[in-house]
């Protein structure tokens, strides 16, 4: 019986490294996992963000093509740039200057 009783303990202690082997693996794995998981989330913050300026750039972009394309930008420009003057209007030079 001595013997028997030893086997079995040599069986147990067996099982109860492969056990704790087998656990450290799975924590191991889990801890690399969400180690991993924190770094996409960041990643994919960071993606979030800079798609978020990038519509912001495109919105303004879109203002400011609205603005060039507008017909107050227009005449600015013709009154500004080349002293036009609507047909109606008096134009006075100030020698002044």
């Amino acid at each position: 019986m001595g013997k028997r009783a030893r086997k079995k303990k040599s069986g147990g202690l067996w099982i109860h490294l492969f056990l704790v082997a087998f656990c450290v693996f799975v924590v191991a794995g889990v801890y690399w996992q969400y180690r991993e998981y924190r770094q996409l989330k960041v990643e994919l913050a960071d993606v979030q963000q800079q798609i978020a300026d990038e519509q912001q750039k495109t919105l303004d972009f879109q203002a400011k093509k609205d603005y060039y394309n507008s017909d107050s930008y227009i005449e600015q420009i013709a009154r500004e740039k080349l002293g036009l003057v609507k047909s109606n209007e008096i134009l006075y030079i100030n020698r002044e200057q």
